[in-house]
């Protein structure tokens, strides 16, 4: 996978829902299972995170799938593993990558970006890179052909909205409450209100995410002009009823309890193009 294969799908489909996993939570096996579920029910995107021990842009619900998956080893190169099964499993389903800067420079650029790449990759968001130190690493994922992702928020401006969508050839990636990831009930009028005005204002697909968590959220979010909508925490929360209801075995139980959450929003992200 690669850039490429992003940009074909955001032609070959106005919107899109992603489900985000933590690689590894709570398994590597069930990790495979619930993305392998999302794309089932209507997922035409996936987001995935490689644990990390302190993922500062995220709230209680991400925080313990990192946990979860640090305990069942799902380490940088065993994710990427599970990328790979994804990808060979799902080739034309885009897989977008965010991961924490330590990982990264753990590897090396070059390395990281080749093999995030092999593992089917589309592209890459490291949240906690500031814009002004990511120079290097943009030049390494133009040059080998990996998307690159900048994140946004409420407060973002204009003048630095247009900033980062100059330099961005993925997507624009929109929190759309102030904080951390966390799953969050209404707001849907000030949700379309932002999503709205940060579309308008650049020129590159928005994808937005950090809070939704209902068909009603997903659906104002398209309505005001996003390309994308993430949803993460919601269906964290339901991995951990999951593996709470019962032995992990197989996953039958985490599955289902995932299943149950993300049904809704598929079936509202598929009334839109």
């Amino acid at each position: 996978m690669s850039l490429v294969h992003l940009q074909e799908a955001f032609r070959a489909k106005k919107h899109h829902l992603s489900a985000f996993l933590v690689l590894g939570d709570p398994t590597l096996e069930v990790s495979f299972e619930l993305a392998k579920k999302a794309i089932e029910l209507g997922a035409t995107m996936l987001e995935v995170g490689i644990a990390y021990g302190d993922p500062s842009a995220d709230g209680p619900a991400i925080q313990k799938a990192n946990l979860r998956a640090m305990a069942a080893e799902a380490h940088t190169e065993a994710a990427f593993g599970v990328m790979r099964r994804i990808h060979e499993a799902f080739p034309h389903v885009p897989m977008n990558l965010l991961v924490y800067g330590n990982l990264v420079h753990a590897r090396g650029f070059e390395r990281f970006v080749d093999e995030a790449l092999a593992a089917g990759a589309s592209s890459l968001l490291v949240p906690d890179i500031l814009f002004e130190e990511g120079e290097e690493l943009r030049a390494v994922c133009k040059a080998k052909g990996l998307g690159h992702a900048e994140l946004a928020g409420p407060l973002t401006t204009p003048k630095r909205l247009v900033r980062l969508a100059k330099t961005i050839d993925a997507y624009l990636y929109l929190v759309a409450f102030q904080g951390v990831t966390g799953a969050r009930t209404g707001g849907g009028d000030a949700i379309g209100e932002l999503v709205t005005r940060v579309s308008a204002g650049v020129d590159v697909p928005v994808c937005v995410g950090f809070g939704l968590s209902s068909g009603e959220q997903v659906g104002k979010v398209f309505d005001s002009g996003a390309r994308v909508a993430v949803v993460g925490s919601y269906l964290a929360n339901a991995i951990e009823a999951g593996v709470n209801a019962g032995p992990i075995g197989d996953g039958r139980h985490v599955v289902e309890s995932f299943a149950k959450a993300f049904a809704p929003l598929a079936e509202t992200a598929k009334r839109y193009g």
